[in-house]
């Protein structure tokens, strides 16, 4: 059979999608290559033409995951003040609808104790994937520099993707309810203020 020129290459890709969406759904453990290649339509004999081992296409498809999620957070905030966005953002990551669909949603939030398991190398490349997620938010952090920006970063989705993994435990919907309101109550406060006085100097 002949494929049409970058056939290779759409298939890679569709492959890291659907296993992005299911490690998120389910869990690294969880998931086995024939569950990722099912869920892209295709066979088991046809992940080793594009993977050499399962960690590779974990390790990629964490990062399709964070892209995905900064791409939906900032198209929805293009054109608003930074408070505003950043705002926006509070409120859609600590949104009923992101609880409700991990399968869409934050490799932190959905795979963080996880990633805290991985091997040290695994961990490196990961890391790459961590860091461009955070540069493409940066710049709707408060803060005077790039280290102060930086630091709330990490504090704000840190924190917001341990209330999401919270509620998403809780088995009451009351609950889940008012923890995500509690979070985002106390994060727009603490962080969507736009002036200086915003970060503490202890941050620096």
């Amino acid at each position: 059979m002949r494929y049409e020129l970058g056939y290779k290459s759409k298939s890679r890709s569709l492959i890291v999608r659907s296993a992005a969406a299911q490690l998120r759904a389910k869990g690294v453990e969880a998931v086995r290559l024939s569950d990722m290649m099912r869920a892209a339509g295709m066979t088991n004999g046809g992940f080793y033409k594009h993977f050499d081992s399962k960690d590779e296409i974990v390790v990629e498809a964490i990062g399709c995951a964070l892209a995905e999620v900064a791409d939906k957070l900032l198209s929805k905030v293009q054109g608003l003040p930074r408070g505003e966005a950043l705002r926006a953002v509070i409120e859609l990551y600590l949104s009923e609808e992101h609880l409700r669909h991990p399968e869409h949603g934050c490799a932190i939030a959905a795979l963080g104790s996880e990633l805290a398991r991985m091997p040290l190398n695994m961990k490196r490349r990961v890391s790459g994937a961590l860091q461009a997620y955070e540069e493409r938010l940066l710049y709707l952090m408060p803060g005077d520099s790039d280290q102060q920006r930086g630091t709330a970063f990490l504090v704000l989705f840190s924190s917001m993707a341990g209330c999401l993994t919270a509620a998403r435990a809780e088995v009451d919907k009351q609950k889940r309810r008012s923890i995500l309101a509690a979070g985002r109550a106390f994060f727009v406060q603490a962080f969507c203020r736009t002036d200086s006085g915003a970060l503490q100097e202890s941050w620096q």
